[in-house]
């Protein structure tokens, strides 16, 4: 892949870090961080890193039914302004993983850690403040 579509989505990543910097002490401070019932926040998690390896792999199908799969159970959980946004933009990775080519996998792959990422912080901060 281009070294431009790289930087733009180190640029649109940097943005989106920003966003979430902001989001998750809000929530903090609102008091409206999410709720995971038994063991979903760690099924959860465990998907997210598993769908990650599968993109690191290269396994694009793999990371697609998990990604899914994540995303199906996220919005099975108790609402939270917090992972209903989060789920937005990994569906959004989603559709990026299906649609373009192996050559622009690497790419995608940047924005899928990231959101795991973002997942990981928000799943300790909801653990911590539970």
């Amino acid at each position: 892949m281009n070294k431009r579509a790289q930087l733009g989505m180190a640029m649109f990543l940097i943005a989106e870090a920003v966003f979430f910097s902001l989001l998750i002490p809000a929530c903090l401070y609102l008091r409206a961080l999410p709720i995971f019932f038994d063991a979903s926040g760690l099924v959860l998690t465990a998907l997210l890193l598993v769908s990650a390896l599968c993109v690191w792999r290269g396994w694009r199908w793999a990371a697609l039914a998990l990604g899914a799969v994540f995303v199906g159970l996220l919005f099975g959980t108790k609402f939270s302004l917090l992972t209903a946004v989060h789920g937005l933009f990994v569906f959004a990775g989603l559709i990026s993983i299906a649609v373009v080519p192996v050559s622009a996998l690497r790419t995608v792959a940047l924005y899928w850690y990231f959101f795991t990422g973002v997942w990981l912080v928000i799943f300790l901060v909801s653990r911590g403040w539970a």
